[in-house]
């Protein structure tokens, strides 16, 4: 139905219709239609300059946060409006409750999850050892759903797997084991079932060093699972300052203008090693967190996106 709906909107498209674009600042010079409005997707805070001549070819341009819309109006532009991504509640909701969580605990240890391709600015190498780290040798009951496939890196796999034979983990299938400790390393796309990965974690695994938005973040809280994560960036706008949990955010800072890798938010990885043995060894506790993690997020559905954005279009053509 939803090609049928494309199909047919296609055909009655004019070139003086608005046209919207979400994609990279480089790739935004493909248009057609009137106005052109674009949703430019970045993590940095400079731009090419190829890129700003691109965006300045823009009648509008969208941002689903207001450190995306900061970093476009310090360039100079002033045709910004806000529109954030969101999530459908009516997938991504709680489905257990605590007691049903701490059942489940009892009988297979604590289990956690991370979804993200496998690159620096999202720390996967990082995060990976420092779960390992905090699972002492394998001395912990704790289960890690480490997706990670990155379609855009072909070496991803193989430097997860030198990292879990390093600390000990014998391979079997797609599974790596050592003593009590299991890590579960799928390696096809995140698009098959995303809402049963996140229901089968007690807690998530997230410590970007800059994001555009973190849209599986978004939608692992939408479940009802605490997740550790940084606040930097346009993640910001929903891993909330005093609603958020602050025993759940890992601390991290901007030294200069992000441009090159070694230039991102740098995190403690102590810090984030010290707080995933704290969730293995107090869940009950930080389980009960989950109703503030929750409530950081509940605006952010794509319905609310949907008026935003009408509104938007209203007030622009």
């Amino acid at each position: 139905d939803l090609v049928r709906r494309w199909i047919a909107n296609a055909s009655k498209f004019k070139k003086t219709d608005p046209s919207i674009l979400v994609h990279q600042a480089s790739w935004l010079s493909h248009f057609c239609g009137m106005p052109m409005i674009g949703f430019p997707t970045f993590e940095m805070d400079e731009f090419l300059e190829q890129e700003v001549a691109i965006l300045k070819a823009l009648d509008f341009i969208l941002q689903p946060s207001q450190w995306g819309k900061k970093i476009l109006e310090n360039h100079g532009f002033k045709n910004v409006h806000i529109v954030p991504e969101g999530y459908d509640p009516a997938i991504y909701c709680r489905e257990l409750s605590l007691r049903q969580k701490l059942e489940r605990i009892q009988r297979q240890g604590v289990s956690f999850v991370h979804v993200g391709k496998f690159e620096a600015r999202k720390s996967s190498d990082e995060i990976l050892r420092c779960f390992l780290r905090a699972c002492d040798e394998g001395r912990e009951r704790a289960n890690f759903c480490f997706h990670a496939c990155n379609p855009f890196d072909s070496e991803w796999l193989e430097k997860t797997r030198k990292i879990l034979l390093a600390h000990g983990y014998a391979p079997s299938g797609l599974y790596f084991t050592r003593g009590n400790t299991r890590v579960f390393v799928p390696q096809g796309r995140f698009d098959d079932k995303p809402k049963k990965i996140y229901q089968a974690a007690d807690f998530g695994l997230w410590a970007s060093k800059a994001e555009g938005w973190n849209l599986p973040l978004l939608e692992c809280i939408a479940c009802g699972v605490p997740c550790l994560t940084t606040n930097n960036t346009a993640q910001a706008e929903f891993i909330k300052q005093n609603i958020y949990p602050g025993e759940l955010i890992i601390k991290s800072h901007q030294e200069k203008p992000m441009r090159l890798g070694d230039e991102w938010w740098p995190i403690d990885l102590e810090e984030l090693t010290q707080k995933i043995k704290m969730l293995i060894h107090e869940p009950e506790k930080y389980l009960k967190l989950a109703d503030r993690c929750v409530e950081s997020v509940r605006e952010f559905t794509w319905e609310n996106a949907a008026k935003k954005l009408e509104e938007v279009i209203k007030r622009i053509t």
